[in-house]
């Protein structure tokens, strides 16, 4: 599976001494989506970078790549060796977002249409009250009172 992102930004911070982090931002540039990839940092008595490491095992093969290279830069990575290695199978990374993202919005969707179906409820509710309540008064006598 390849990949090819553009890197956005990275932000490299001293966590505590001998310690730090380090996070990409990233764009994919097949779909445009932003995902964030960290990194732990190990750092010498100047503050200066020794060795990273991803967070997470699946990122290891990305965080070798990224730091081959420069904010800005744009390149391409092949999961597939390293996923073949690890027994990873290829799955989309977003599906499980999108399917979210599709669901949220079909509820968005749906509570729009029970408040639309709700307000018709009550304004037909409401007309059908003053209809039945104008044929009402229509056939009830009138009584005029005389003042003494």
């Amino acid at each position: 599976m390849q990949k090819t992102y553009t890197i956005q930004s990275l932000v490299c911070t001293e966590m505590s001494p001998g310690k730090g982090s380090m996070v990409w931002q990233l764009r994919d540039v097949a779909d445009d989506r932003v995902r964030k990839v960290n990194g732990l940092s190990t750092l010498d008595k100047q503050g200066v970078i020794e060795s990273v490491r991803s967070i997470y095992t699946r990122e290891a093969p990305l965080v070798e790549e990224l730091l081959l290279h420069q904010e800005g830069d744009t390149f391409t990575i092949d999961f597939s060796g390293f996923n073949k290695v690890q027994g990873y199978i290829d799955r989309e990374m977003y599906a499980d977002l999108q399917k979210s993202e599709r669901l949220s919005c079909m509820v968005g969707k749906l509570w729009r249409t029970l408040a639309v179906v709700g307000i018709l409820v009550v304004l037909s509710l409401g007309w059908m009250l003053n209809t039945s309540m104008t044929k009402f008064s229509q056939q009830q006598p009138l009584i005029h009172h005389e003042l003494p």
